[in-house]
């Protein structure tokens, strides 16, 4: 099915078809007016960053630390913090960050026309992600594929600005882009109790036919979900299949694969109705690196 997007841009007002022309897609909304902008020391990165600016370094031999360090050292803590880390700097109407606050710590923190963006994501709408600005027939190629398959449509956000993202990756790109992880709540009394019902299921032998041992956890891993994102990578932008990858409260990948002609199409509602989870059952692609036998977060499988 075709269709047509409307885009909203900020700051710029770059039309597609202009921008397609000059080999450069600003980042956008799709079909979403009136964004919500926030105020400075209103999100919760922010109070994080406000908060924790003036702390020493966690590891006490280093003393010396840039300005430019602890500005990347920090974005890096924010999102590994997990949901019940980043709780107690939830934003309230107690202050406001004064005028130098916002010039010295909250504006250089990372592009400030993130701010929008990042305030109106969350996995109720789409994301792409392009990383790789190499290969432009690549790329037009993959966004033209969208128009039928609808990977991501009305509202989404779509990350576009090689000044931003050319040259990392994603983990690199989640740092300065957190919300997109951080926006989602987590419900940990259903995700202990699915941990729970895994651990007591493989070791009553429910899945002693599966040569994966962490197959009996599959289900675990899709409740450790909280959002989704398409990525255009290297290999995407050359044919091996748009990346689709699903990433948990700390912006770890619980598990991804590459899209195919066909396949993950329209999938707004794919994703509200929870399709993905049989994906996970059916262990399509592969599971994130944080996810396997041995990490940090397989610890927990042991029954």
């Amino acid at each position: 099915m075709l269709f047509m997007y409307c885009f909203v841009c900020f700051p710029s007002t770059v039309s597609p078809h202009h921008a397609t022309n000059n080999h450069k897609m600003p980042l956008r909304f799709i079909e979403l007016n009136n964004p919500e902008i926030p105020d400075w020391g209103k999100t919760t990165l922010d109070v994080y960053l406000l908060s924790e600016w003036d702390k020493p370094h966690p590891d006490p031999s280093i003393f010396n630390e840039s300005t430019a360090d602890r500005r990347k050292r920090l974005l890096r803590q924010f999102l590994a913090l997990g949901f019940e880390g980043r709780e107690p700097y939830e934003p309230d109407n107690s202050s406001s960050p004064t005028q130098a606050q916002i010039d010295d710590i909250l504006r250089p923190a990372r592009p400030e026309a993130l701010r929008v963006y990042g305030h109106n994501s969350g996995s109720n709408v789409g994301c792409w992600l392009r990383l790789c600005y190499t290969n432009e027939e690549g790329h037009d190629a993959l966004w033209s594929a969208n128009e039928d398959a609808e990977w991501v449509s009305e509202q989404a956000v779509v990350l576009d600005d090689e000044s931003i993202f050319g040259g990392l990756d994603l983990a690199s790109a989640l740092e300065v882009f957190p919300e997109r992880v951080i926006n989602e709540p987590v419900n940990f009394e259903f995700r202990e109790e699915s941990l729970k019902a895994a651990k007591e299921e493989v070791k009553g032998g429910g899945w002693d036919d599966d040569p994966d041992p962490l197959g009996g956890y599959v289900y675990y891993q899709a409740d450790c979900v909280v959002t989704h994102m398409f990525v255009e990578d290297e290999i995407s932008t050359n044919g091996g299949g748009l990346l689709h990858v699903f990433l948990d409260d700390r912006g770890n990948v619980v598990r991804q694969w590459r899209v195919e002609e066909g396949e993950d199409s329209m999938y707004d509602g794919s994703w509200f109705e929870r399709v993905w989870k049989g994906d996970f059952e059916g262990k399509r692609g592969e599971v994130g690196p944080a996810y396997r036998e041995g990490e940090r977060n397989a610890l927990p499988y042991t029954p």
